[in-house]
């Protein structure tokens, strides 16, 4: 299979991201269920609130990655900025929201995520040689 064949044109790669981000935007504003979470995530080291967001905070990363067929160091860098400074800007917005808290830890989490994700976008630019077509404009 050819690599190209899996990239989808600029509009449908970006539009993922947007519509991802719309998601992690809704879910992070709105109530959290009476129901709370369990306190201890996967082996007791950090709350599982904290695996939802570096998990969800990959997500953003990797979908950005592919948006911009991240390949270069500069193009790493902006995936990770990105996805830490969509995640802050989203603390600030529930600082103000009654049922909801700012958190640093919860920053950090989703860079955690965030560079754990570009890492494997880079791996997998190294495997397939992905790079951006000549013709990426549509």
């Amino acid at each position: 299979m050819e690599v190209r064949r899996l990239v989808a044109s600029r509009r449908v790669r970006f539009g993922l991201v947007v519509a991802y981000a719309a998601y992690l935007f809704v879910a992070s504003v709105v109530d959290p269920p009476s129901n709370a979470l369990s306190p201890a995530g996967p082996l007791g080291l950090v709350g599982l609130d904290k695996w939802l967001h570096a998990v969800a905070y990959a997500g953003l990363a990797f979908a950005v990655a592919y948006a911009i067929l991240a390949h270069t160091p500069r193009d790493y860098l902006v995936v990770v900025l990105a996805a830490v400074a969509f995640g802050a800007g989203i603390e600030v917005v529930q600082y103000g929201l009654p049922e909801r808290a700012f958190d640093v830890a919860d920053m950090a989490a989703n860079a955690v995520g965030a560079v754990l994700a570009t890492a494997c976008w880079w791996a997998t630019v190294r495997v397939t040689g992905l790079s951006p077509p000549p013709d990426d404009n549509a």
